[in-house]
């Protein structure tokens, strides 16, 4: 109760993953719409504190990413993830230049998404390579959750590489995906059957 926005987020996140775990499977989907319903249902929550209460990196890192992902008929917005991620990311300097590198990274990377989905092509991929040229500082990050952090950005920019790429662009998405499956599969099963299931959705092929 002290810190209500926090608590909205931790829910929210922890509906959402609930999604991925379940949305795979055709008869369990409806399970999966119904966590898909209350993790937007927090988001809003959150948004309805954010004029008055700042938030931080991390808490706008889990907001964008399930109002990107959530469908627009269950209130999903795209536009105001962009207003946040742009805020975030470059309105914001000293906020910016604290951000850990893996959360600049999946912020990079969701903001990418929209402004692909939006046909703004070359924007896209200037905030992919830059989420990309992010990997060794978050390799470097002292962090206890560096590791799982790593395989979500592993794996964002990689399948954004294999998929709109060509030539060495495709091979190096291909490396990173890999490198993504290596490591979850260490820190975090969960994740490595979520790649595996994208893999297995885009006809790639790892030995």
């Amino acid at each position: 109760n002290r810190d209500p926005v926090a608590a909205r987020v931790a829910i929210a996140s922890a509906h959402h993953s609930l999604v991925k775990r379940y949305v795979g499977v055709w008869w369990q989907k409806p399970l999966a719409f119904w966590h898909m319903f209350h993790a937007i249902r927090h988001v809003y929550g959150v948004l309805h504190f954010e004029r008055d209460v700042k938030l931080s990196a991390d808490q706008i890192d889990v907001v964008t990413s399930i109002l990107v992902k959530t469908p627009s008929w269950l209130l999903g917005d795209t536009v105001c993830a962009s207003s946040l991620l742009y805020s975030a990311l470059f309105l914001n300097s000293q906020e910016g230049n604290t951000m850990k590198p893996h959360t600049r990274a999946l912020m990079l990377c969701t903001l990418g998404e929209i402004e692909y989905k939006l046909g703004d092509v070359d924007a896209a991929w200037r905030r992919f390579n830059g989420a990309r040229e992010l990997i060794p500082a978050i390799q470097d990050e002292d962090s206890s959750d560096r590791e799982r952090q790593l395989v979500r950005v592993l794996a964002n920019v990689g399948f954004f590489f294999w998929d709109h790429g060509g030539g060495l662009i495709k091979i190096d998405g291909r490396h990173l995906i890999e490198q993504s499956l290596q490591l979850a599969y260490r820190v975090s099963m969960d994740q490595w059957h979520k790649t595996k299931a994208e893999c297995r959705r885009r006809g790639i092929k790892l030995e």
